[in-house]
């Protein structure tokens, strides 16, 4: 298992032991999981087995194929300890590595499909495919046994995740819980999301192939076989149908590329960057200069165009005749004969009448009918004979 192996699983013991003295109700469950096995496969064996266990698989058959697997096949136990500092490190909710191997689904899901996987190879599929299915039966986790997931994998949650048969995924990837909704069928957990799926009915390499350090947010969906860049991050809730960059943030239904990732965005946990930010304001910015420089531009060339043009004076469309000169100024007529240094005055003209002005209508009363109204004041009454 090797010294950092050794070294994990003596502070897995150590925990559980301090967990026991804390929770004397629990003392019985970690001492026959944890502290009462010699090594972390006997450890995991037993509580896959117990966890996957029903009335037709047994939980000492299961213990037996499971530990056997774990005992020839060093790949798998190096990868279920690195799934195990996945998720103490990236998850805050972890709080020791005890924790992770007791009561974590997500980690129960994937360990199973390595085991699921190291059986597919043996061309025991039938096995194989029943692990799968009771998995997903007990974990809300949909993986196929032929998918091939490197290490330092941590599935977060896990609920609801769908991996397809030809998927492969690469080291230090972290994946967040799909959506899942509860279902009253109580032969079924809920719906799940397709997180890695393929497009069609082909056969042969249908689904995506994810790189290392990418981190997959929740309820996202990548279908086809597609290749997602090392270290590119996909928004949560986004559709990827296109293959994804090298160290790029994709975010959509469909997906498109939203800026630069910078760093490990599966060991940060980061769904959204400072950095990321900052470049795209300073994107915005240069495209604002930009604009304006061309606007700067267009303007200064309009100027030097009108400088360069010749100046015609605008002329009316329907130009009038000039106005006739004025005419020349009668002479004064001659000042009249004064007698006795007395000036002749004329009479003063009569003043004009002042027109008669019609009184004025009350507004709002017909002229017709106030002269019938007058009319019928002024009729004398009928006079009767007798």
């Amino acid at each position: 298992m090797g010294m950092a192996g050794d070294l994990l699983w003596n502070a897995i013991r150590t925990e559980a032991q301090a967990d026991a003295a804390s929770e004397p109700l629990l003392s019985s469950f970690l001492y026959a999981s944890i502290l009462g096995h010699d090594s972390f496969e006997l450890s995991l064996a037993f509580v896959l087995a117990n966890r996957l266990a029903n009335s037709t698989m047994l939980p000492t058959q299961l213990f037996e194929i499971f530990h056997a697997v774990l005992r020839s096949d060093p790949d798998v136990r190096c990868a279920a300890l690195s799934d195990m500092a996945a998720c103490r490190e990236r998850d805050p909710a972890c709080t020791s590595y005890s924790h992770a191997l007791l009561y974590y689904k997500g980690y129960h899901a994937l360990q199973t499909q390595r085991i699921a996987h190291a059986l597919w190879g043996r061309k025991q599929k039938v096995m194989a495919l029943a692990l799968q299915s009771r998995s997903s039966e007990v974990f809300a986790v949909d993986i196929h046994p032929a998918a091939r997931i490197g290490k330092g994998v941590l599935l977060d949650h896990g609920t609801g995740v769908v991996i397809g048969e030809t998927a492969t995924i690469g080291n230090n990837v972290s994946i967040l819980q799909a959506r899942a909704t509860p279902n009253t069928d109580r032969t079924r957990r809920g719906r799940r999301n397709v997180t890695l799926g393929g497009t069609g009915k082909e056969i042969g390499d249908r689904h995506p192939k994810v790189g290392d350090n990418v981190l997959i947010g929740a309820c996202a969906t990548v279908l086809g076989n597609i290749h997602i860049g090392k270290g590119a991050q996909i928004a949560a809730g986004s559709l990827v149908l296109k293959p994804v960059p090298p160290h790029t943030l994709v975010a959509g239904s469909p997906a498109k590329e939203v800026g630069p990732v910078v760093g490990n965005p599966a060991l940060s946990m980061r769904h959204w960057s400072l950095r990321l930010l900052h470049s795209q304001q300073q994107a915005a910015a240069a495209a604002a200069a930009a604009a304006a420089a061309a606007q700067g531009q267009g303007q200064a060339a309009a100027a030097t165009a009108a400088a360069v043009q010749p100046q015609v004076r605008a002329q009316p469309l329907n130009p009038q005749p000039p106005p006739p000169a004025a005419a020349a100024e009668a002479p004064a007529p001659p000042a009249a004969k004064s007698v006795d240094w007395e000036v002749e005055k004329s009479p003063p003209a009569a003043a004009a009448p002042a027109p008669e002005v019609a009184p004025e209508q009350p507004v709002g009363q017909d002229p017709q009918a106030t002269r019938q109204r007058r009319r019928r004041e002024h009729r004398k009454p009928p006079e009767y004979s007798i």
